[in-house]
């Protein structure tokens, strides 16, 4: 019994299978071959052994009456052939062996014998006796026995293979792994949890052991916590203790070597002074025997006793007192002096003690009210620099203003200067014309008079003709010159709005510029489809492009030929066009890029730059054209100017 109880769970569960398979699958079987042979010997020998002997009676019937033995002898024969058949036996109505054949009976079974009454006419004449062996069903049964054996003997093993696996799978590994946490929690290896991601009977188990864990590695954490706070406290115990054993020789020397005064009083009705330390001695000019054990009342250190009630009342009241002020009295021939205190209560064993601390401000209040005299002195010199500032201000705006104007009339002048220049080739052809044809017209008239002929006639008109038509050529060219500086100049000295052409208005702004151009070697090129129409203000809008043009012309090309300035427009959306002016200069510095808009910011200062070109572009973009403006310049590849502009300017009423 002992033995059971120490064999392993796979044993048992493999003895148990065993036997839970074997024993009822032996018993069950037996019954089922027992119940089938009982059950064929009733049907394939018992049946068949009466249906012979009723026959075989009424065949052997005729037979004894005659006294036929042969014929009974075949019918005999023919049973005997019946292999379950052992023997017949025939007797006379007198039990006298009429016929009588057998053969020996097959080992193993039992015999079934079966007798029939022999009747013929109704008259008894013989009885039959039947002898039958059950040997070749039971050489049956024990042949269906050991195929049943063997097919139980492979149920029991497929079984034992299935549970053995099953058992192996599902139990036997989940159980070590648990047994090899379990034996991680015992050896204190709590840091490692136990995966298990079974939702089986294994998989509870495993949760509750990783809940255990959990909760163990948090009480362990809690008792190492507390062990080490205990350790804490009891080594800060210990110093405290080590502490105290020290600390009146060392209160006492940091007491008395303390540069701050300090006094130490009784917090009673009274409030007897218990020490003072050197430091206060000094200070208050007085002898360590004469305060000590008197009240503020008694030594006289308090010139105002109001200020003395007023701090032992906010003592009472807050357990301390910070920076109070009062007038202290120091000793003979000493003056008065204003005094800081500040203090707290403690208590000290079954007492409760008042430490004050003593700072003369006497010094530090003059220096305060001399500071504040300084202020108010300074204030006042501020307020001055101030408005002398303000001034200055007033007269860099105002200079500023002024050197805007100068720039805008100074590019208006050398727009007239460049016009002016331009009108004089077509009015210079054009004067050559007209006194050539006056000239032709005089020697003609003069022709006429002493008659002419008909081809020089019609040589003066043809002269005259081609005169009129040069003429013309030069009065129109002259008068689209006068007429786009007309519009240009109008729009850049009045703030009118309008509805203007991109394509024109920009065509009119260069052809004022072609002066200047024609003396470099540099062009302009633009990209404007002709349907953008703006509603806005072209002559900031021209300045603008003006300013771009020859910001260009004077820093973007130096030390080149053949530069290109490209102008191009596009719609943006439905509200918006985008002005591009770009240049394949060379570009401008980084560190430029942030101060280029700047006011007075120029690299060319003195040398035709001004620094005011690009920050009135910003301004005009940003104000009165109501659009942003911004530069980019990839390294190599020149400077771009932005301008975003809306299609209709928004009425702001300014």
């Amino acid at each position: 019994m002992k033995r059971w109880f120490t064999l392993s769970l796979r044993k048992t569960l493999m003895l148990g299978a065993g036997l839970g398979i074997l024993l009822p699958a032996l018993v069950l079987s037996y019954l089922q071959v027992i119940s089938k042979m009982d059950s064929e010997i009733e049907v394939r020998l018992r049946q068949p052994m009466q249906q012979q002997a009723d026959v075989l009676s009424r065949g052997l019937a005729a037979a004894i009456w005659n006294v036929d033995k042969d014929y009974a002898s075949d019918l005999i024969a023919a049973v005997l052939r019946n292999p379950d058949v052992v023997s017949v036996t025939v007797t006379d109505e007198y039990q006298n062996e009429f016929a009588r054949q057998g053969k020996t009976p097959r080992e193993g079974g039992s015999l079934l014998i079966e007798q029939r009454d022999i009747v013929q006419n109704g008259i008894r004449v013989g009885r039959l006796m039947l002898v039958l062996t059950t040997a070749r069903i039971h050489s049956e049964r024990i042949g269906d026995l050991g195929r049943m054996a063997l097919a139980l003997v492979a149920q029991v093993a497929i079984s034992f293979a299935v549970i053995w696996w099953l058992f192996n799978v599902r139990f036997l590994r989940p159980l070590i792994t648990l047994q090899n946490g379990a034996q991680r929690l015992a050896r204190g290896d709590l840091d490692k949890p136990l995966q298990w991601r079974r939702e089986d009977e294994m998989g509870s188990l495993a949760q509750v052991l990783d809940a255990m864990r959990s909760k163990l590695a948090t009480l362990i954490a809690e008792r190492d916590q507390k062990n080490a706070d205990l350790l804490a406290q009891l080594e800060e115990r210990k110093a405290i203790e080590a502490a105290l054993q020290l600390s009146q020789a060392q209160f006492e020397s940091i007491f008395n070597a303390s540069p701050v005064a300090i006094s130490v009083s009784h917090l009673g009705e009274d409030q007897r002074i218990a020490d003072v330390n050197g430091a206060w001695l000094a200070l208050f000019a007085r002898t360590r025997d004469s305060v000590v054990g008197t009240s503020g009342l008694d030594n006289a250190t308090w010139r105002d006793p109001s200020d003395r009630k007023l701090l032992h009342e906010t003592v009472q009241r807050e357990g301390r007192i910070r920076r109070f002020t009062a007038w202290m009295q120091r000793g003979e021939g000493q003056s008065d002096m204003l005094c800081e205190i500040s203090g707290r209560v403690l208590a000290f064993g079954g007492d409760r003690l008042l430490i004050l601390s003593y700072d003369d401000i006497t010094q530090k209040q003059r220096n305060e009210a001399e500071i504040v005299q300084l202020n108010a002195t300074l204030e006042q010199r501020v307020l001055d620099r101030t408005q002398e500032l303000r001034t200055a201000l007033d007269q860099l705006t105002t200079a500023k203003d002024e050197l805007v104007r100068s720039e805008k009339l100074s590019a208006l002048g050398a727009l007239v200067a460049g016009i002016a220049h331009e009108l004089n080739t077509p009015i210079g052809n054009s004067l050559t014309v007209a006194s050539t044809l006056q000239d032709h017209t005089r020697r003609f008239t003069a022709e006429a008079e002493k008659g002419i002929t008909r081809s020089r006639l019609n040589d003066f008109v043809r002269n005259t003709t081609q005169g009129a038509e040069i003429l013309m050529s030069s009065l129109q060219h002259a008068a689209s010159l006068v007429a786009s500086f007309k519009q240009v100049a109008v729009d850049q000295t009045s703030v009118n709005r309008r509805r203007f052409g991109l394509h024109a208005t920009v065509a009119e702004i260069l052809m004022t510029l072609g002066p200047t151009l024609r003396k470099t070697s540099h062009t302009v090129q633009t990209q404007i489809p002709a349907d953008i129409v703006l509603d806005s203000f072209p002559g900031p809008f021209g300045q603008i492009v003006t300013n771009l043009v020859q910001n260009a012309l004077i820093h973007a090309f130096e030390g080149q030929d053949n530069g290109l300035i490209t102008i191009a427009a596009r719609r943006k959306g439905d509200d918006w066009v985008e002005i591009t002016v770009q240049d394949n200069g060379r570009g401008i510095p980084p560190e430029h890029l942030g101060r280029i808009f700047d006011p007075f910011f120029t690299t060319k200062f003195g040398k035709g730059g001004s620094g005011l070109g690009l920050n009135i572009v910003y301004n005009l973009a940003s104000t009165a054209l109501g659009g942003r403006i911004r530069v980019d310049s990839p390294p190599g590849q020149g400077a771009c100017f932005t301008l975003e502009l809306p299609l209709n300017l928004p009425d702001t009423g300014d």
